[in-house]
């Protein structure tokens, strides 16, 4: 413990500033949005095949944008390129909850452009995150700083999902309406684009993050590593499908399936943030003792698990214990699987693999997004999580062979971080 907080004191006000940015934004992405935007979107008539087919386009958009946006990004620096993100996600928050002005026969049209804006927002941000980090961190706190940033995402997920089942009822009760009315939620919800406005600002001053490479390593030396990158995306790719499952419905399944309220949604989603805390503030040990790799293997194959009693049905109690449970696998994934990709290139291509890991990323969540919300209509919940818990498996069973085979490259580093 002396240890980790000794690496904590050492980290670089930049690094500190992008954290605080960063929670800010996940209160938005992981908690208040998580929690309400599908909810509001059941409450204006639409139901799981139309709410699967906005987050399934939404997820293409973030697959199309991530690549363009790393690009972007090694031009203008890494922070300025994960700036654009808070403000296209605010951007298209704010449209998307502005759509009961028009008629209703553009609702649809409306909704689904507003979700591609948000999505062009995230990838500028995820492609960033994970090279920013590396940029602005030595190798004695590295692993500290990607493990406190995502003991961020549940913390932040759990203040913002609690804010998120009560502010519905708080509208609902000063203006004398019902939760069945999409009012409430729409009001709770504009919370969103104002806290992204607010997170650019601690970043102004921040390392801009130029891209940088390392001494002997040249344009034409240090060839793109094709194959690898294919396959790496692949893995992410069926693991998304399994996180996608649970992040994409899991407030449906409580509304739609077992008939939960607002409230006990944002507390029991809120409530299964609190164990992923611990287990990323557990990540140095965890990746000390297993490795990168082997951490990423044991995360997905800890989220297919953590599925199946929801594929089998379980009622509200079961359900949303399997949830914190896949919650704080993936808490795991995210910083395993961004770290893992960064080590196996070198510095030159680490806003590359970034880009291919979101696409893989957003490909999975994409299709769980498509084929889940049929397989829901058409179905039932319970095949939908089985195709989730299939996905995972798939995803582990290829990282294993990998890993197997090939030992992770000494990777340079980075050169050193600014203040």
């Amino acid at each position: 413990m002396h240890e980790y907080w000794q690496a904590i004191r050492t980290f670089s006000p930049s690094l500190r500033r992008f954290l605080l940015s960063s929670a800010l934004v996940t209160t938005v992405a992981f908690g208040l949005s998580a929690v309400l935007q599908n909810l509001y979107l059941l409450r204006l008539g639409y139901d799981a095949r139309f709410i699967g087919t906005v987050l399934g386009t939404g997820q293409l958009t973030w697959a199309m944008a991530a690549l363009p946006a790393a690009m972007v990004s090694s031009r203008v620096g890494l922070r300025n390129g994960y700036m654009v993100g808070p403000g296209l996600f605010g951007l298209g928050l704010a449209l998307l909850l502005s759509v009961e002005v028009l008629p209703p026969a553009l609702w649809a049209a409306w909704l689904i452009g507003s979700q591609v804006i948000v999505m062009v927002g995230v990838a500028f941000m995820t492609v960033n995150i994970a090279p920013y980090l590396m940029t602005v961190t030595g190798e004695a706190e590295r692993r500290h700083a990607f493990a406190v940033f995502q003991a961020l995402i549940p913390t932040t997920a759990f203040l913002g999902s609690v804010i998120a089942g009560l502010l519905p009822g708080f509208f609902a009760a000063q203006m004398g309406l019902s939760l069945d009315a999409p009012t409430p939620y729409r009001l709770a919800l504009w919370l969103g684009p104002l806290l992204c406005v607010l997170s650019i600002l601690p970043l102004l001053g921040a390392d801009p993050g130029k891209v940088v490479t390392t001494a002997g390593e040249s344009v034409t030396s240090d060839r793109a590593p094709l194959l690898l990158l294919a396959f790496y995306g692949a893995v992410i790719f069926f693991q998304a499908v399994g996180e996608g499952a649970a992040r994409g419905f899991f407030n449906v399944y409580l509304d739609a399936g077992l008939g939960v309220p607002p409230a006990q949604i944002g507390a029991v989603m809120g409530a299964a943030q609190l164990l992923p805390i611990a287990v990323a503030l557990s990540l140095p040990l965890i990746l000390k003792k297993l490795g990168t790799g082997y951490t990423l293997v044991a995360a997905i194959l800890g989220v297919s698990l953590f599925l199946m009693p929801l594929a089998a049905g379980a009622a509200l109690w079961f359900a949303a214990a399997s949830y914190m449970g896949v919650i704080a696998m993936t808490t795991l994934t995210g910083a395993s699987r961004d770290l893992l990709g960064q080590e196996l290139v070198t510095p030159r291509w680490r806003t590359t693999i970034q880009s291919v890991v979101i696409i893989g990323l957003a490909l999975g969540w994409a299709a769980i997004g498509f084929v889940g919300g049929w397989l829901i209509e058409a179905v039932g919940f319970g095949t939908m999580w089985l195709t989730g818990v299939t996905g995972t498996l798939i995803a582990a069973g290829m990282l294993v062979a990998f890993l197997r085979t090939r030992r992770t490259p000494a990777v340079q580093q980075p050169a050193a971080p600014h203040p």
